[in-house]
């Protein structure tokens, strides 16, 4: 049986071809995440434990709130007497200061340098610079010299001679000149994309300690004990080995390798997921062609248990062959796309491969997924009585009723889930039984695919049956309802995910434009795109704003997002120089009391979070700014929840505990009559100054915020076209046994007239049926699913539903012109069959 099997899979080797490619793809995708997410792992590790040579202690602060955006509250930093203290402890060869945290610095072209990878500022030490080389000019030695990293210069436009200004968010702008450039070691220019800067140690403390003689972190080399340096410093300090230290750095830098992987693990599943549909069709196919021939092995001899052997015997072995072949290939793949994420991501990281034990459940994925697919129709095989060797192989088509009953009542169960999930009726069960009821619904529709592929399959024909090559076409798509099913249902997947996130992200768009037609009473926005950086701009920029004659009104905003605490719970505060004037045009109200003129003890708060808190009007609460202060704050104002105005608003005093003391964000109200394209301009002049914001009108405001949507949707569009490509090989594979098992028939249909044209626009009809089959179900789902998760998300500020109309026009276009390539090679040999022999077939 099994050199039967060998030789009937070495008489089809296209189909085997065919077959094995979409198992291939599937494990290639599966071993690439597992590939990458370890080689980066590694390189990381490697090039943390580099910067840590020579590092046998670490010293910082023992608590470490989130001192972020180059903010360093004074519980994170070291007295320069605790460097003096460690140097003083028995064994410590030596020990250096560090100063370090993000600065803004201005390129050339009057913009910020590294908008979406920061630029880290620090001391500069000739002495030990760690992974840091010395590749032109000098170091500083002033305190207006800096020097500045090779990914500095190409970013900013500026080199050595030229004069840079830099600013942190506790320091005002000084100028430096740049007196040399460096770079890391292994050829590198950066760690993970930041640009750096050094300066001397007393410019770094002015930049980012307000000047204080403090540290953030102390290097030691010596053979002095961890232990014994605590006992030195107290236990306001933690002091970790240079070993743990570099794998604490580790794993900060490895969390964007893991995310890559776990993105590409989640699309490799998916192409497996998508390829069950190909084997299982490939494998019914072709049991089906084979029913004679098994017929006449049941009729000498072979059992029903060797029939099912043979054919599995063929799925394993084209399974290990394909898996095999897809480990290799995503081998390769992980490795170039780890050169990918460390150019991209990481300054040309070097790159240590890394294939990890975990990689062989790609094949496990592979061989497992292509042998449990061939399970049913080998069971069926098994079922082809001797008798069928003596006559015409007759396969009608089996009644759909257990399949559509069976399909009925898996949609109804993840209905009642998703329904459950949607009404709070889980518990904390809620978003895992949401989600689950998602999973099981989308399985409960696959099975409807063929009750479902009748009444569609005839409807999208009749726009193609004007001719009788059309009308063929359409009753050969419709001849076989389970066939036609399982070979949409590939392309109905990858149309359906991308669909349902296209849609997600035209109701992000709508709810945004809607947002901001109906909560924001504003005509100009002044902000700057998020990204490594807090966008803010001056006290007095914004005073220059308010005094421009054709603006009415303008709404500010300052924000606190590290180390803020309201009764000891950690929380955002917000701030506005006219909170009454803010709240108009967010189109905040009051509940009860008055914002007003607050004062400098007062706050103002939304009903829920006052609900939370047990607070009423008149309370006093305890509020700890990032900067260490402590004080009362009494309740002055409730608002009206909104979504623009909840949280915790104090009064203009408090903006001088901010972390960041600079307004983030301006509304402004064009006065009645302006031009507000001219005011636009004034306001750009304005702001021409402040490279971390510009001015944009409410539509410009729209785009910015959803580009980023845009961004990500192209790339899931890009990496399901996997899945797509196999569906379009289980097109393929599906015509060309269709074909074959067909061979009479066109011989029968080209010795009665048909031409070759006919034939082949016969095969292309049906190939175009099949694929807008699977779109249009795919989009039916995909809007579905989108609409459930919108939804699901309507609580948390997901209100409008909308349709990605663009795309669904695009995705339709897109699924004619794969019928079209998926019908050229069966089309093309449907064409070329020999009359005589086609009727001579079997």
């Amino acid at each position: 049986m099994l050199r039967a099997a060998l030789k009937g899979m070495a008489s089809r080797k296209a189909r085997l071809v065919l077959t094995s490619l979409a198992v291939v793809l599937g494990t290639m995708f599966v071993a690439a995440a597992m590939v990458l997410t370890a080689t980066m792992e590694k390189s990381v590790s490697g090039v943390i434990s580099d910067a840590f040579t020579g590092v046998d202690a670490v010293v910082t602060a023992a608590e470490d709130p989130a001192a972020a955006q180059g903010n360093t509250p004074s519980a994170t930093l070291i007295p320069a007497g605790v460097l003096d203290t460690v140097r003083g402890v028995d064994g410590v060869d030596s020990a250096e200061g560090d100063v370090s945290g993000q600065v803004n610095a201005i390129g050339a072209d009057g913009k910020l340098v590294g908008t979406f990878a920061p630029t880290i500022g620090f001391n500069w030490n000739d002495e030990n610079p760690g992974l840091n080389e010395l590749r032109d000019g000098r170091a500083p030695q002033a305190d207006d010299e800096v020097i500045v990293s090779t990914l500095f210069v190409t970013e900013s436009g500026l080199d050595i001679g030229d004069t840079v200004t830099a600013y942190s968010y506790t320091a005002d702008r000084v100028e430096y000149e740049i007196v040399g450039v460096f770079g890391l070691s292994g050829d590198r220019d950066s760690l993970a994309g930041e640009t750096q800067m050094g300066f001397t140690t007393t410019a770094a403390q002015l930049l980012l300690a307000q000047g204080e003689n403090v540290y953030m972190t102390i290097f030691v080399d010596g053979d002095a004990s961890t232990e014994d340096i605590a006992d030195a410093i107290g236990s306001d300090y933690r002091v970790q080995t240079g070993e743990e230290a570099s794998e604490e750095a580790a794993q900060g830098f490895a969390a964007v390798a893991d995310i890559m992987g776990y993105i590409f693990l989640g699309f490799g599943l998916v192409a497996v997921f998508v390829s069950v549909f190909l084997i299982i069709n490939t494998f019914t196919i072709i049991v089906a062609q084979r029913q004679r021939e098994l017929a006449l092995l049941r009729a000498i001899g072979a059992g029903r248990g060797q029939v099912v052997g043979s054919v599995l015997a063929e799925a394993a072995i084209i399974g290990v062959i394909a898996s095999i072949l897809g480990l290799g290939l995503g081998v390769l793949l992980g490795w170039g796309l780890s050169q990918l994420v460390s150019s991209s991501f990481m300054g040309g990281l070097a790159v240590r491969l890394e294939v990890p034990p975990t990689a062989l459940w790609a094949l496990a994925v592979g061989i497992g997924v292509t042998v449990l697919s061939a399970v049913v129709p080998a069971v069926k095989a098994s079922g082809v009585p001797p008798v069928a060797a003596m006559r015409e192989a007759v396969n009608p088509p089996k009644p759909l009723r257990g399949i559509t009953i069976a399909g009925l009542a898996v949609t109804a169960v993840g209905g009642v889930l998703v329904a459950m999930g949607l009404t709070d009726n889980l518990g904390d069960l809620g978003l895992p039984g949401f989600l689950s009821g998602v999973g099981i619904a989308f399985v409960g529709i696959t099975l409807l695919t063929p009750i479902l592929s009748r009444p569609l399959v005839a409807l999208l024909g009749a726009v193609m049956s004007w001719s009788f090559s059309g009308r063929l076409g359409k009753l050969n798509a419709g001849r076989n309802p389970r066939r036609t099913a399982i070979t949409a249902s590939a392309l109905m997947i990858a149309v359906a995910l991308v669909t349902g996130i296209a849609t997600l992200v035209s109701s992000f768009k709508e709810t945004t434009e809607e947002l901001t037609d109906s909560n924001l009473d504003s005509d100009l926005i002044v902000m700057g795109q998020q990204g490594a950086n807090i966008p803010t701009f001056a006290p007095e920029t914004l005073a220059e704003i308010k005094a421009l004659p054709d603006v009415a009104a303008v709404g500010d905003l300052y924000g606190e997002f590290f180390g803020a605490q309201v009764d000891g719970r950690q929380t955002a505060l917000f701030a506005s120089e006219d909170l009454a004037t803010s709240l108009d045009i967010f189109s905040g109200t009051v509940a009860e009391g008055s914002v007003e003129n607050l004062p400098d003890d007062g706050l103002a708060v939304n009903e829920s979070a006052a609900e939370d808190y047990g607070l009423a009007l008149g309370d006093t609460v305890p509020v700890t700014f990032a900067d260490g202060t402590e004080t009362q704050l009494k309740v002055e104002a409730i608002l009206d929840d909104a979504l623009l105005t909840d949280g915790w608003w104090v009064a203009p005093a408090q903006i001088a505990h901010f972390t960041v003391p600079k307004p983030m964000q301006a509304y402004i109200q064009v006065a009645d009559g302006a031009d507000v394209d001219a005011v636009q301009d004034e306001v750009s002049a304005i702001l021409a100054d402040e490279p971390e914001v510009d001015v944009s009108n409410n539509a410009q405001f729209v785009a910015q915020q959803t580009g980023q949507l845009d961004n990500l949707l192209a790339s899931v569009q890009i990496l399901l076209a996997l899945a797509i490509i196999i569906a379009i090989i289980g097109v393929v594979n599906t015509l060309v046994l269709s074909v074959l098992e067909r061979t009479r028939e066109l011989g029968l249909l080209r010795a009665i007239g048909m031409t070759r044209g006919q034939a082949r626009r016969m095969i292309t009809v049906e190939s175009v049926i099949i694929c807008l089959f699977g779109a249009v179900l795919g989009l039916a789902v995909g809007i579905g699913l989108g609409w459930t998760v919108q939804q699901a998300l309507e609580e948390e500020g997901l209100t409008s539903f909308a349709l990605p109309w663009n795309y669904i026009v695009g995705y339709l276009v897109a699924a004619v012109a794969v019928g079209l390539l998926a019908a050229i090679a069966p089309a093309a040999r449907a064409a070329k069959l020999n009359v005589l022999n086609a009727i001579a077939y079997e």
